[in-house]
């Protein structure tokens, strides 16, 4: 009986060892249902970070183009395309189902891109969910910090050409309100966005600006004092300081500080069609009273190659940094091509751009270099190269009478006596004492008998040598871009942004161009706009790459 019951016992045991066995597996089963569930979560989980990761940064590019372009007619064509040059919409099998452009603060240029999309699933599929919904969005704000930004622009009489549909001013004044616009936005004013504009020709018209300490007038007749409302006056334009071969340290042309030299007012002295009058007072370079010779005073600052004055040449007044839209907008829209004389003298433009925004003499900007939250930057623009016209002739039968033979002029470009632009009627000064033509020097009130008489320019004519000795149209390109190339480089170790545009087709020559590109900050500064459209393009390029962008989320 016993060994019965051990037997039985035995069997009960052994069934109850097989049942637990049994359960043990059917546990395992049911807990790697959830495991495996688990795991692909993660894969499909893991599917989806990527997604939305590449989503996020192609979102990310498109908003920082948006900001770059805030007032842009072509804005949300640019958003789109960066949107999807970095995101395709097929990605890893997905489906992009929407894309959204919103400008939330216009004040603020503000913009918000958003994109939704999903992916299709795989082991969450399983359990019911056929894909995987994803959102994103970025939001980029524009900021123009703090800006002092000077405009150097081309007013010589070569923008009157033709580019395209109108004339070469008027496409960059279409263009620099493009920039003024782009830069302040919907804003009438900004306390951290100023500009200053310098119409450059052969010389500049900053008379109204300058401290009449900085003046020297010992060799101007008194009646030739400064109003810009009188055009026989003095308009305020003034001379370039003495300069060298070497652009030393008394090289005063190029130095941006007023020291060691005064400005000389600029006045162009010549006849025109026997008609004179006298300016009285002027003084020899020893002091003695000089018999005053009889200059023509033509009203008006007159224009082309036909007219006369004192401030033949001298473009608009530079306008003095200003927060104001409007009156950027306004001068702008007044500006004009000076007149067919003189030449090109860029360098006297960016000298005179930089003295704007130097922080010592003669205009003490209060705005320190390499200040962090204030950027100094300059634009350089002009449409073709740089020179002095040359003489317009001398002529060895000149009897200091007014005969017919004495009305012959020619116009000498390239200092070997030869007509080589055409003839145009004579504008000789009057030397007295030698009974002939004389070409006159404004720094020292002389005389210097016989010689070729040509246009005035901040240099001088060019035949007075004044600019290192250059006095033939080669040299005085040479000169001036030696001159040009040296500010620039002292502008940049200074820490001032400088970018440059060449324009049309007058600017083609590929020393110039390498000039402007040599003097920009670096290459993606410099600009060649072959036509009005491609000059709106630079102008608003610079303006983008002026604005200081950040992801505000």
């Amino acid at each position: 009986m016993v060994s019965y019951l051990v037997q039985k016992g035995s069997k009960l045991a052994a069934r109850l060892a097989r049942d637990e066995e049994g359960a043990i597996l059917i546990k395992t089963i049911f807990m790697l249902v959830p495991l495996i569930a688990i795991l692909g979560i993660g894969v499909d989980m893991s599917r989806a970070y990527l997604y939305r990761s590449q989503l996020s940064g192609a979102l990310d590019a498109a908003a920082l183009a948006g900001g770059k372009a805030f007032h842009s007619s072509t804005r949300d064509d640019e958003i789109t395309a960066f949107f999807e040059n970095n995101f395709s919409s097929d990605y890893m099998g997905g489906t992009l189902d929407s894309f959204v452009i919103t400008e939330t603060d216009a004040v603020q240029k503000t913009l918000t891109v958003t994109a939704s999309g999903s992916i299709p699933a795989t082991f969450m599929a399983l359990f019911g969910y056929g894909s995987i919904p994803i959102n994103v969005a970025a939001e980029t704000t524009s900021k123009t910090t703090g800006l002092q930004l000077v405009m150097v622009l081309d007013s010589t009489g070569s923008m009157r050409s033709s580019a395209g549909n109108s004339s070469r001013m008027t496409a960059l004044k279409e263009a620099s309100t493009t920039l003024v616009n782009s830069l302040f936005g919907n804003d009438p004013s900004s306390e951290q966005l100023s500009i200053a504009i310098v119409p450059y020709v052969t010389t500049v018209n900053v008379g109204h600006l300058l401290d009449s300490s900085y003046m020297d007038m010992s060799t101007v007749p008194a009646s030739y004092t400064y109003d810009a409302n009188d055009l026989n006056k003095w308009a305020g334009c003034v001379e370039a300081r003495t300069t060298n071969a070497s652009l030393n340290a008394n090289a005063y042309d190029v130095q941006v500080e007023h020291q060691g030299q005064d400005w000389v007012p600029f006045l162009w002295r010549p006849h025109y069609d026997n008609h004179f009058y006298s300016l009285p007072g002027i003084k020899g370079p020893s002091g003695e009273n000089w018999p005053a010779p009889n200059y023509q005073l033509k009203g008006g600052n007159g224009e082309g190659s036909s007219d006369a004055g004192p401030n033949i040449n001298c473009p608009a007044p530079v306008l003095d940094f200003t927060n104001d839209k409007a009156e950027l907008t306004n001068y702008i829209d007044g500006l004009y091509y000076s007149y067919n004389r003189g030449g090109t003298i860029a360098n006297l433009g960016m000298i005179w751009g930089w003295r704007m925004l130097h922080t010592g003499s003669p205009f003490f900007n209060p705005v320190p270099y390499n200040d962090d939250q204030m950027l100094k930057a300059a634009i350089l623009m002009t449409d073709g190269q740089n020179w002095i016209i040359g003489s317009r002739g001398k002529h060895p039968n000149y009897d200091g009478q007014n005969s017919s033979r004495d009305n012959r002029d020619t116009y000498d470009d390239d200092g070997d006596g030869q007509c080589s632009r055409g003839c145009r009627r004579s504008r000789w000064d009057r030397d007295d004492e030698n009974n002939g033509p004389r070409a006159f020097d404004a720094r020292n009130g002389n005389g210097i008998g016989r010689y070729y008489v040509g246009d005035y320019s901040g240099y001088g004519r060019r035949d007075l040598g004044r600019m290192g000795g250059a006095k033939t149209k080669s040299a005085s390109t040479r000169a001036i871009d030696k001159r040009l190339a040296h500010v620039c480089a002292a502008m940049r170790g200074a820490g001032i942004t400088i970018y440059t545009i060449t324009f049309g087709s007058g600017a083609t020559n590929p020393s110039l161009q390498n000039l402007y590109r040599g003097c920009a900050t670096d290459r993606g500064k410099y600009f060649h706009a072959p036509s009005s459209s491609e000059l709106e393009g630079a102008f608003e390029a610079i303006a983008n790459d002026l604005s200081n962008l950040r992801l505000s989320r």
